[in-house]
């Protein structure tokens, strides 16, 4: 197969009407083709096992807590508990899994269609350019909701159970959140809602680079276990530097933990590589699936 050879950009020396019509079956398909896709249940095991996790945590925590609410409650508000910024073993379990449980996501289909071959037969009806910016965009988004989902349950059920008070950097001084560990950490004692939103989306960015990144390698190597656990292996190696190394070497997946075990980089330099990242893999993308087609 030479060039881009699509169908749709073949067609558009054809009848305007006719090409009208092709494309809006073509639309009609290609929803069907996700609503197949994506309603399978392996897409959603690490959705599931996240959201296991954080109901683990909520009842191991809560009726401890809501026993001892009368007369200590800023001690147990929902922010103090919550599981990205209250660490403990719940937390580290549910962020060191994340590489890992982002891939185990609608991420998986697209390196799924490179070694059935499918892609192959899908880029005579679609252009492979928009084949690919729709399915990696989708890795991104299944694996960042792999992490957003689980928190959002924490944060609500946190936030159900034990009384709406801010922080108090007083009373809760046992449990701060200091600025070499926490984005933006004053929030915590002025607006905290404001700041477990941006950890949310922190966490579901990090984890949406994971997925990518997963789907990225699946289009270049057909070890399913090499697209599923590179990631994970990577971060486990990062973690071990960023702790030898503190202000060197920094993790991820670390950094996106509300009041991190390890010292984060600036917010800038967290943007810069994130965005060099989201590029990079892209791009790399865009040149696997060319060359799963074309070569």
């Amino acid at each position: 197969m030479k060039g881009d050879g699509c169908a749709i950009c073949i067609y558009r020396a054809g009848h305007k009407t006719g090409l009208y019509r092709w494309q809006r079956l073509l639309y009609i398909d290609m929803h069907q083709y996700w609503y197949a896709r994506i309603k399978q249940l392996h897409y959603f095991w690490g959705m599931l096992i996240g959201v296991s996790l954080v109901l683990a945590h909520l009842a191991t925590i809560l009726p401890r807590l809501v026993a001892h609410l009368d007369g200590n409650q800023y001690l147990f508000t929902p922010y103090t508990q919550w599981i990205s910024f209250n660490t403990n073993p719940w937390t580290i379990a549910l962020f060191l899994s994340l590489p890992l449980l982002s891939t185990l996501s609608v991420a998986q289909i697209i390196g799924e269609d490179a070694r059935s071959g499918f892609i192959a037969h899908i880029v005579q009806y679609r252009c492979l350019k928009h084949y690919l910016l729709t399915n990696l965009g989708v890795s991104f988004i299944g694996g960042a909701l792999t992490i957003v989902v689980p928190l959002l349950i924490d944060f609500i059920g946190v936030w159900c159970f034990l009384p709406h008070i801010t922080p108090n950097p007083i009373l809760n001084a046992n449990m701060p959140l200091l600025p070499d560990t926490t984005y933006f950490a004053s929030l915590y004692y002025t607006n905290p809602l404001a700041l477990v939103g941006f950890y949310i989306l922190l966490a579901g960015a990090v984890a949406g680079m994971f997925g990518l990144l997963s789907a990225v390698v699946s289009l270049f190597v057909d070890n399913r276990f090499i697209a599923l656990g590179l990631g994970f292996t990577l971060t486990m190696m990062l973690n071990v530097l960023s702790n030898a190394m503190p202000h060197v070497a920094f993790s991820p997946v670390l950094l996106c933990i509300g009041c991190s075990p390890a010292y984060i980089p600036t917010f800038s330099a967290t943007i810069t590589g994130f965005v060099i990242a989201i590029g990079g893999l892209s791009a790399l993308g865009s040149i696997a699936g060319r060359r799963r087609v074309y070569v």
